[in-house]
């Protein structure tokens, strides 16, 4: 009975810090200020909305999303935009790379030597970041796609295909995490 009773005790006190951390306020981006790095570069550039990706209750980033198009006429597949997000946590950049190509895999069939060509272009571009580093990318359809780290330029790939899935992640219809794409999206609140 003892060993049952602090079972439940770890789960309880588990679960209370799960949820403390669920209610943390967002990592603040200024989302009246577009992102210096983008903002002479889109024309008209205006915020559209964000969004929080949590895992297990625990806050992963916050993200935000910038175009030139009004948010009820914009597509990702071919309006340009910038993609921002601030990490609220220490990951390794090879674990971002890895988590990319599972979600662009969940948007639709990929082929085994495409997955692994395009998970060894992600992690040759993705740095660790730390606590408050932010990773941008600037989508230009057609063209490819500019990553930034904290504000600086990081790589630019001119592979459409990937720079097109890539901000599937986030902002295709499939995507795993839908309510985040209706917030970033500025339509849901």
């Amino acid at each position: 009975m003892k060993k049952i009773l602090t079972h439940v005790f770890c789960l309880g006190l588990w679960l209370g810090s799960a949820l403390a951390f669920t209610h943390q306020p967002a990592l603040a981006l200024a989302p009246h200020e577009p992102p210096k790095a983008v903002a002479s570069a889109v024309q008209g550039i205006r915020f559209m909305g964000a969004g929080t990706l949590r895992w297990l209750g625990l806050r992963v980033y916050d993200s935000q999303l910038w175009s030139g198009t009004p948010p009820r006429q914009f597509d990702y597949t071919r309006n340009e935009a910038w993609l921002e997000l601030k990490y609220a946590r220490s990951l390794k950049g090879k674990d971002i790379a890895k988590r990319s190509i599972e979600e662009i895999a969940g948007l639709g069939p990929l082929k085994e030597e495409q997955r692994q060509a395009w998970l060894k272009t992600l992690v040759d571009i993705f740095p660790d970041v730390k606590e408050g580093d932010t990773l941008g990318a600037h989508h230009q359809p057609g063209a490819g796609i500019q990553f930034y780290r904290n504000g600086q330029a990081l790589a630019k790939l001119s592979d459409a295909e990937l720079a097109k899935a890539f901000m599937g992640i986030w902002l295709d219809p499939k995507t795993s995490q839908p309510k985040m794409r209706e917030q970033m999206l500025g339509l849901a609140p």
